[in-house]
């Protein structure tokens, strides 16, 4: 047994090290299709436009999949460092918004942000409540052909996790079959009935968000019904928001 893990180990790491090799060359790529976008584009017609666009929409893509293969394969290898920091969540959608527009370009979805009910800043860890929005969101984009995709961080707390925040997407799509809803959190899953995939991806997204739930020690509920949409919210629990934290009392 004690072979077997080490084997899986070893292949994790192998992998993880791959997905890094893999991660700077991807994001060049980006680096240099925001060049043409920001500054050759408006000479271009408009297929070529179009081209870049599209080339930029599947950069993305392959970005989010390295960084999904990455996650999944740290988290297997149990390397992940432990980093908590300040978070603000205005910054953080803006870190967001270029995948998110990405993935949108071919739907035309409308997307939402809610930010009313959030705190300025609240201390956790960025990297995993990152990766559980973005693949939330990109997956609700994916898999929603009209309509709308919200993407909501609210203030939250319980008697059970104490303070906390709440991260929420919500889609318009064709939702998921109850039974179906526990397969999807599943590593490789596909959930399209058919044998032919009418999308592409590992299907590992939303195993590597239950990864990151169970990292930051969240919870996570899905509210879903076929044609009814689909409704994930995560809620991270949480040191009190800097923005709410009492005051020191000088001498």
């Amino acid at each position: 047994m004690q072979a077997v893990q080490w084997e899986q180990g070893v292949h994790m790491e192998a992998l993880a090290n791959l997905a890094h090799d893999l991660r700077s060359p991807v994001q060049a790529i980006l680096g240099y299709l925001d060049i043409l976008r920001d500054e050759v584009s408006e000479a271009l017609g408009d297929r070529h436009k179009r081209i870049i666009e599209r080339l930029n929409a599947n950069a993305h893509d392959l970005a989010q999949t390295v960084e999904n293969v990455m996650d999944f394969s740290v988290a297997e290898a149990m390397a992940e460092p432990v980093d908590y920091e300040e978070i603000r969540p205005h910054d953080l959608i803006g870190d967001l918004t270029p995948a998110l527009e990405a993935a949108n370009e071919s739907k035309g979805l409308e997307i939402r942000f809610d930010l009313e009910a959030a705190p300025t800043v609240f201390r956790s860890r960025r990297r995993p409540i990152k990766s559980i929005l973005l693949n939330l969101a990109v997956n609700a984009i994916k898999f929603t052909d009209e309509g709308s995709v919200t993407i909501a961080i609210r203030r939250a707390g319980s008697s059970q996790l104490g303070s906390a925040v709440e991260l929420e997407v919500r889609d318009t799509g064709p939702g998921i079959e109850a039974e179906r809803v526990a397969q999807a959190f599943k590593p490789c899953a596909q959930l399209s009935h058919s044998s032919i995939r009418s999308h592409r991806g590992m299907g590992l997204g939303l195993a590597v968000v239950q990864r990151n739930v169970e990292t930051l020690g969240a919870k996570i509920t899905v509210r879903t019904a076929p044609k009814q949409g689909s409704t994930f919210v995560v809620r991270v629990p949480i040191a009190q928001p800097i923005d709410e934290a009492p005051h020191p009392i000088h001498a």
